[in-house]
């Protein structure tokens, strides 16, 4: 009895141990050499080199962060950064926690808090803008909630401060000043009138001024205002291109599909409820046959959310979200969170090419645990509407409702805990066979499959015979990790060139033969990098093939001239790398 109520009374303390303890169990294992390439170089050049990032300032406010953790951990490599990430989510998941607990059942909070932890089939990536948007937006949406409640202008203030610097975490996050609409709407509730939201609008105005102007004086003291400035033309050129997935029309229209898959979602999830409801209404009532319909729920549940990837739980969220403001038995403070949830999900993954599908992930702390909270409290909610008394929905029991929520939370874990084991991030392959080494001290502590490590490990030592740390490097074209193993400066101002649509491209790369006085040494891949490292492609560097996401006729005809026109020649080579060299260099 004693453990019971031990367990009962820690129960937030034991799920933040097994949190952290997961997570840094995933840490050793993967290795990307994609988008964790791209960010790590960032943060190693951020203050020595930060010239040779300079498309990495759209994400400038990481870049920040992620630069003093190298500095302060510069032998720490991959490792480190993936302790940084489990620090930002464990604090955005605290923050969630200390801002819903007063309004939400503690256990199914905790649930819903360890599934948006765990949401991507890959666990979690390396330190990252995202993940770091998801905590701003957390933090911001926890200290507005606080300023609203309390009618504090000194929050107000702060909440400004945190918006504006926000933005520069990543160039998209503007649209979270579309959060100050809780104001109003706060005042609406309340039945006040609306001109009194107008002083805190003027103090959250003012904070925003001053973030911005606190965004300005850093970037002018490191001597980075230039090149944040080229960093943002840089987000014209990428939006004119017809074949870039940073293109402005499928920028888009990104969200079309993605709330036409959400749509398609909440339809299945309608289907499954409305399938157990029979199922249990026909069938006798008995321990037994509660149990086994309970087996089918998470069956069905596990069949649902096995979509790869996150539009059934954006589903729940914007149901969670949806609820809370239109029902009429809830708190003005949860109403106020619903409208503010309900803004992150929509807005949060707009500017992005994959939308909510890339990166709803950083928008759903808040919309899940309402979800939860909503179906945990239906007696309460419509017991005076009759209308809804009357729905299926509402005959059923708090034990059936219970169940329905317990079904969700043991589907989602089983699946995922098979997922997550079978992969990490573009590292795909069972995590039992995740036990190779890079041998390289950066990578220290990190273990990838076999054919991963052979291949990075055969790289290295070769490449080292030609660069040394500080020297520019060419990579070309999916695989920026390189530059971060060898602590060399990208060419083109850009870690991962692959994100260069081809007219940028070109761009970067007459300007880099114009403002640098050295040719780099080029390091080409002859195989694809990105999710899996595939076979060697004999024609990769072709350029008249058919033009895919993966696959540029332009940008290859672009390299090869470059190559060609400054004699380079190759100097070592496998199946599926091989570096150039100029005698002029």
């Amino acid at each position: 009895m004693n453990r019971v109520l031990y367990f009962q009374n820690n129960f937030f303390k034991i799920t933040l141990i097994i949190v952290l303890l997961l997570q840094i169990l995933m840490a050793f294992q993967g290795f990307d050499v994609c988008d964790d390439g791209f960010v790590l170089t960032f943060y190693q050049q951020f203050f020595t080199n930060p010239e040779s990032v300079e498309y990495n300032f759209l994400y400038w406010f990481s870049g920040l962060v992620g630069g003093l953790w190298y500095q302060l951990f510069e032998d720490g490599g991959i490792l480190w950064f993936r302790l940084l990430a489990i620090i930002v989510n464990t604090s955005a998941f605290y923050i969630s926690y200390k801002l819903l607990k007063p309004y939400i059942n503690k256990y199914f909070l905790l649930f819903a808090l360890v599934m948006v932890v765990f949401v991507n089939d890959y666990g979690y990536l390396t330190f990252y803008h995202n993940q770091l948007t998801a905590l701003m937006s957390v933090l911001i949406i926890y200290i507005l909630h606080k300023a609203i409640i309390n009618n504090n202008l000194r929050l107000y203030v702060l909440s400004g401060i945190l918006l504006s610097i926000n933005v520069f975490t990543r160039i998209p996050n503007l649209v979270l000043f579309s959060l100050v609409l809780v104001i109003p709407y706060t005042y609406y509730l309340r039945k006040e009138s609306l001109l009194k939201s107008f002083n805190p609008i003027v103090f959250l105005g003012i904070g925003s001024i001053f973030g911005f102007l606190i965004v300005y004086i850093t970037l002018w003291s490191l001597g980075q205002v230039e090149i944040m400035k080229n960093a943002l033309i840089t987000i014209g050129d990428l939006g004119q291109t017809e074949n870039s997935s940073h293109n402005f029309k499928s920028v888009f229209k990104a969200p079309f599909y993605n709330y036409l898959s959400i749509t398609i979602e909440t339809f299945r999830l309608i289907v499954i409820i409305v399938g157990l409801y029979f199922i249990k209404r026909v069938m006798p009532k008995s321990k037994i046959v509660n149990m086994l319909i309970f087996v089918l729920a998470v069956l069905l549940f596990i069949f649902w959310f096995n979509s790869k990837n996150i539009y059934p739980i954006y589903c729940l969220c914007l149901i969670g979200s949806v609820a809370v403001i239109w029902l009429k038995k809830v708190q003005i403070e949860i109403k106020c969170l619903g409208l503010l949830s309900l803004l992150t999900l929509i807005t949060i993954s707009l500017g992005t090419g994959g939308g909510i599908k890339n990166s709803g992930y950083m928008a759903i702390w808040i919309g899940l645990p309402l979800f939860f909270s909503v179906v945990n409290n239906l007696d309460v909610f419509f017991q005076d509407s009759r209308f809804l008394k009357k729905t299926l929905i509402f005959k059923l029991s708090k034990t059936s409702m219970h169940l329905f929520l317990s079904s969700i939370i043991v589907a989602f874990l089983i699946l995922k805990s098979y997922n997550i084991s079978q992969q990490s991030y573009f590292d795909v392959g069972s995590r039992f066979q995740k036990s190779y080494a890079i041998n390289s001290p950066l990578a220290k502590g990190v273990y990838t499959t076999e054919r991963r490590a052979n291949i990075i490990n055969e790289l290295l030592p070769n490449l080292e015979k030609f660069v040394k740390p500080n020297d520019y490097l060419m990579v070309y074209d999916k695989i920026p990790m390189v530059h971060f193993l060898t602590e060399t400066k990208p060419y083109m101002y850009n870690p991962w060139v692959w994100i260069y649509d081809y007219n940028s491209f070109e761009k970067k790369l007459y300007k880099a033969e114009k403002e640098i006085p050295v040719l780099p040494i080029v390091v080409q891949q002859k195989f694809e990098t990105i999710y899996s490292f595939s076979e060697p492609i004999i024609d990769y560097m072709a350029i008249d093939k058919e033009n895919s996401n993966s696959h540029s006729n332009e940008r290859n005809a672009i390299i090869n001239a470059f190559l060609e026109r400054n004699n380079y020649s190759i100097v070592w080579s496998n199946s599926v790398l091989q570096i150039y060299t100029n005698q002029r260099k």
